[in-house]
């Protein structure tokens, strides 16, 4: 897919216009939530962090992760599927200059979020499943470019009036903003899916899109997790996907 996929992608993705009910499901990448965003240039941030990151994958991916909806503690703030503020900024303190965010994209990476005491987020949000993912992938030695992390539903679904929750899409959400998906899915042709959780594995079903199955790394599914990584690895090896 060229650039200029990417570009209408982006800008579909930051349009939110497929959201069936604002008041229950935000846009990372065009909502600006004033009591927990560091600025009204957060979701901007927000939607250069996702063009680089995928940008960065576009020709050379080998492998599509695919979960079922961001969390309050990952790309609501990052701007990237299921990935969180305090392991980038970690990478990044651990580094020297730009190229310390080598694994997520080419140049720098800013927090969005706002350091508040409740939150425990001085040191940027976390999100305890995007940590199990990258370190899952990197265990196996996998180069950060050649997989893509999203999720089934973009956007992240929370209870109204209560934007640091998190439930599950509806099947109407689901089948609302399949399209998006789809687009996703034309950026990467060919490549290898897994599925991560009940929800994404259903909402690919449902398009009659094959994928491999992984139990999603919370609540206790993280070593099922680990296994289908590494079987996944396998297998790739082999020619079986």
């Amino acid at each position: 897919m060229s650039a200029n996929d990417l570009d209408n992608f982006v800008t579909a993705v930051v349009a939110g216009a497929l959201i069936p009910d604002p008041g229950t499901m935000f846009n990372p990448w065009g909502d600006h939530d004033p009591t927990h965003d560091l600025s009204p240039e957060a979701p901007q941030i927000r939607a250069d962090h996702l063009h680089r990151y995928l940008a960065a994958r576009l020709g050379r991916a080998r492998v599509l992760l695919i979960a079922e909806a961001p969390s309050y503690s990952g790309a609501k703030f990052s701007g990237m599927a299921m990935t969180s503020e305090r392991d980038v900024l970690a990478r990044g303190a651990a580094g020297h200059g730009d190229d310390c965010f080598d694994d997520y994209f080419d140049g720098g990476f800013r927090r969005t979020s706002r350091e508040l005491p409740q939150l425990k987020n001085r040191e940027g949000m976390l999100e305890r499943t995007a940590s199990i993912v990258w370190g899952a992938m990197r265990d196996q030695n996998w180069p950060a470019r050649d997989f893509v992390l999203w999720n089934a539903v973009a956007y992240h679904p929370h209870l109204p009036g209560q934007p640091l929750t998190n439930r599950a899409p509806s099947m109407t959400e689901r089948r609302a903003l399949r399209p998006l998906l789809e687009q996703f899915l034309a950026l990467f042709p060919g490549v290898p899916r897994m599925a991560i959780g009940r929800i994404c594995q259903a909402s690919l079903a449902d398009m009659g899109i094959e994928a491999l199955p992984a139990r999603h790394p919370s609540y206790g599914g993280a070593p099922e997790f680990r296994a289908a990584v590494s079987a996944l690895r396998d297998q790739l090896t082999d020619g079986q996907v």
